[in-house]
């Protein structure tokens, strides 16, 4: 069920970001940026528990959109700054808006207190997972 009601949500969401040209890979991505600012790919992967390859992928096709650009870094030239292009931005926060109006259609049916409920519960699965090198919560 779990599974299932990520991919219902992925699904939800790629179809909400669709008339911006992205999907929900690039939605974390522009997500992260216009957070944290200028960011080098190897933070960036692991802000977003990405691999090296994912982030390198997500990147070309941000770039080939116009999104993201790929900067030498000033205080390591062998490094990438990533920064969001003004249409980036624009897309960044047209995408918080889309995923704002999935998460009102997900879970705003469900009470205050079910909903602090389902972050508990997803939580404790999260810190509870093999292979999580989290401290438990």
């Amino acid at each position: 069920m779990l599974a299932t009601a990520h991919d219902a949500a992925r699904t939800a969401l790629n179809l909400e970001l669709r008339p911006l040209g992205i999907e929900t890979r690039h939605f974390g991505v522009l997500a992260t940026l216009a957070r944290n600012g200028p960011t080098s790919q190897r933070r960036l992967g692991a802000l977003l528990d990405l691999d090296k390859s994912a982030v390198v992928r997500i990147m070309d096709e941000l770039e080939r959109l116009g999104l993201a650009v790929r900067n030498r870094a000033a205080h390591d030239r062998r490094a990438y700054a990533i920064e969001l292009t003004d249409e980036g931005r624009r897309h960044a926060h047209a995408s918080q808006r889309a995923a704002g109006a999935v998460g009102a259609r997900l879970f705003g049916w469900l009470a205050p207190d079910e909903r602090t409920r389902l972050v508990t519960l997803l939580t404790g699965i999260v810190d509870h997972a093999p292979g999580d090198d989290r401290a438990p919560r």
